[in-house]
């Protein structure tokens, strides 16, 4: 299983935290190319590898950032070939919902362990009087506040499907209704029969000018 490591740099300082996710498994294909990175451990351990996400801080938050950047447009589309039925959609956009919601509560039950460790490493610096430590780890914590109260805001927005975090939702919708309108246009037209009210004009029209 892999381990995301967040802040990839050297430290000689034993009391630095470096914030570690937790097994999250995630599809390959639920990130670009570009939002993640294999890189080796080095000479640590010379047959693993660390799963580093560098969407944009390097911290756990950039788990969300993926999935909410993620367009679903295709996989709508896709999905609609297979069953043009809005029944269909609604299971397919709830299990979206479902997935992305559950890496919410894993990002922020990740920020919580790392809050917890970094309060302990305060209490243990402070009592020995490391102050540069105490202020490196004063840092992190005040990251880690603010990431969590980001995280509120996106779960607000994603499970109101407002602003930027509607974007995984609303792209498979288009995709999926993209894909009705396909079908719908692609269907031979069925031309309407003449009503009778229609016909009788030009009948009467015959009789009088004999």
């Amino acid at each position: 299983m892999s381990i995301f490591n967040f802040l990839n740099k050297k430290n000689e300082d034993a009391n630095m935290v470096v914030p570690m996710m937790p097994a999250i498994n995630l599809p390959e294909q639920e990130f670009e190319s570009n939002d993640v990175e294999n890189t080796a451990s080095g000479s640590e351990s010379s047959n693993k590898s660390t799963l580093t996400v560098s969407y944009a801080t390097g911290w756990p938050i950039d788990i969300i950032y993926g999935y909410l950047h993620k367009n679903y447009e295709e996989k709508g589309f896709n999905d609609s070939m297979i069953k043009g039925d809005l029944a269909f959609r609604d299971i397919n956009m709830n299990i979206i919902r479902n997935k992305i919601l559950m890496v919410f509560r894993e990002v922020n039950l990740n920020y919580d362990v790392m809050k917890k460790d970094i309060e302990t490493r305060l209490e243990t610096c402070s009592a020995a009087g490391l102050l540069t430590t105490i202020t490196d780890l004063e840092n992190q914590a005040s990251i880690i506040s603010a990431h969590k109260e980001e995280l509120e805001r996106l779960e607000k927005d994603f499970r109101s499907d407002a602003n930027e975090a509607s974007v995984p939702l609303q792209s498979y919708n288009c995709g999926f209704l993209r894909g009705i309108a396909t079908i719908a246009l692609s269907m031979p037209q069925k031309r309407a029969p003449l009503s009778q009210s229609m016909v009788t004009p030009s009948i009467t029209h015959e009789k009088a000018t004999a």
